[in-house]
């Protein structure tokens, strides 16, 4: 009978697992959303897990046009190999098959990024960009007058920025006849 990782071991092992499942760079953010939908850990417990990560270098993080990515150190690939085993099947089974039914949804929040700063003479910047590798395809700021403006540009941004950068490469690359 198999002896698993239990506590402290077990969250970190379990962090490690899942960044190597989902074969993506993924925001902190979206790596603690796994855990909750997954009831892994509380927030407490992944906080103090990824520091302790980074510290030891286990994970890295790393710069990226939407922010940080994190991803598997050669290190923490190692000690996943290693102790692998020490995590029930049924979690490990159950991170892959979420990895896979949520890859492309996280690879979209990722590459579809939107920024409001509030402005000391009032108003919003808001900035929005769609990525495509890391490099930015379009990139568009406007000045909007309250924060409900720029709250709703950032909500609608994820659906209209293919219809957007369609029109706008269509209106731009038209030759006069």
């Amino acid at each position: 009978m198999p002896i698993f990782a239990q506590g402290v071991t077990k969250n970190k092992l379990t962090i490690l697992y899942y960044l190597s499942a989902s074969k993506v760079g993924i925001t902190r953010e979206q790596l603690y959303r796994v855990m909750v939908d997954n009831n892994v850990m509380s927030f407490f417990d992944y906080q103090s897990c990824m520091h302790e990560l980074e510290e030891d270098a286990f994970i890295a993080a790393v710069p990226k046009a939407f922010g940080q990515a994190y991803r598997l150190s050669v290190r923490g690939s190692d000690v996943l190999e290693q102790f692998v085993e020490s995590l029930p099947v049924s979690l490990r089974e159950r991170l892959e098959r979420y990895a896979r039914e949520h890859r492309e949804e996280m690879l979209l929040e990722t590459q579809i990024v939107s920024e409001m700063e509030e402005l000391p003479s009032g108003g919003y910047l808001v900035h929005l960009r769609a990525l495509e590798e890391n490099a930015a395809v379009m990139e568009v700021t406007l000045r909007v007058a309250t924060r409900d403006m720029a709250q709703r540009m950032r909500m609608n941004w994820e659906k209209a920025s293919e219809p957007l950068y369609a029109q706008l490469l269509t209106t731009l690359l038209k030759s006069e006849e």
